[in-house]
């Protein structure tokens, strides 16, 4: 019997020595798995919708609003960070920095946030597009196809940056004066009463009378390097009267410095925060670059969500 156990274990022991590389083979290579992930509102509808119901009624309250700029891309999403549904729930808006570069993932996370009561905004750059269009006809041409979309793809109104024109002749200071003009008047009024019509840049961009169009204006303070020519700068703002406080939103670029009343370097993000409510209890927060490195040891996502529960503790 030990003789027969003896021969046994040394066939077995050779078989295995001969089907092990195969084996170790089929195992290191890949094999396709099919994964059923269900997301959160799939896992418990019920507790879902009493989510929603939270964020929904804290949208709608008074608070400091939070808006950020996402650099959206055709391109195939390298993390989590690329994707629209990694925004934090309680940011209040978001606009699509390349509103002609939507990718099928955008769409497909644009109604997410919508239901989050996220508003998802279409950017009209007219910094970069006002050399493109010489002709004002056209430029009016291009922004029916920039409502149109809007209205397509159910977004919720329209950014648009602007910085007033001081210097040229007066062929160009008219030109410029015109498209402008012409802008704010085909945006508020595609806006009307339900979309929002947002102003990223100077508030003198716009004539007195079209400020009450405006929902919000994410001021020009993102590119600042220090408290003091903010405090000027909102104080130069501020002395316009037709323009309410609430209207104003600071902005910072994630990942930039600024120096503090005591020449201490500062995150920019983490000063602008503070500063809504000192100078003058403005709107909210503008946040730039919040895509970009996500995965940092301070995640982007971190940084707003903690900005944002800086502004609105109680909430």
């Amino acid at each position: 019997m030990k003789t027969i156990m003896n021969k046994l274990l040394r066939y077995g022991l050779l078989l295995i020595i001969l089907v092990l590389p195969t084996a170790c083979n089929d195992w290191n290579g890949p094999e396709p798995v099919n994964l059923d992930i269900n997301s959160a509102k799939d896992q418990n509808p019920e507790l879902w919708a009493r989510y929603m119901k939270v964020l929904h009624t804290y949208k709608q309250s008074k608070h400091y609003i939070t808006y950020a700029r996402f650099d959206n891309s055709i391109e195939e999403p390298v993390n989590e960070g690329s994707y629209l549904r990694s925004l934090p729930d309680s940011l209040d808006i978001v606009t699509l920095s390349s509103p002609d570069k939507i990718s099928d993932y955008d769409l497909e996370d644009i109604p997410l946030l919508q239901e989050k009561s996220i508003r998802v905004l279409y950017l009209i750059d007219f910094t970069a597009q006002e050399t493109t269009f010489t002709d004002i006809a056209a430029w009016g041409i291009w922004l029916d196809k920039a409502v149109a979309t809007v209205n397509e793809l159910k977004l919720d109104g329209f950014a648009f940056t602007g910085t007033p024109l001081y210097s040229g002749t007066d062929a160009e200071l008219a030109a410029h004066k015109e498209k402008s003009r012409l802008m704010v008047s085909k945006l508020s009024a595609a806006a009307g009463q339900n979309k929002l019509l947002v102003l990223e840049g100077n508030p003198a961009f716009v004539d007195d009378v079209d400020l009450d169009k405006l929902n919000y204006v994410v001021l020009n303070t993102a590119d600042l390097t220090n408290v003091t020519d903010l405090k000027l700068q909102i104080a130069g703002v501020l002395a316009n009267d037709k323009l309410p406080k609430d209207k104003l939103l600071l902005a910072a670029r994630i990942g930039e410095q600024m120096t503090n009343e005591t020449s201490i370097k500062q995150d920019a993000v983490t000063l602008m925060t503070d500063r809504v409510a000192s100078l003058g209890l403005l709107g909210g927060l503008g946040i730039y670059a919040i895509g970009g490195d996500y995965y940092s040891s301070k995640m982007n996502y971190e940084i707003t969500r903690t900005a944002i529960q800086q502004m609105n503790p109680s909430k």
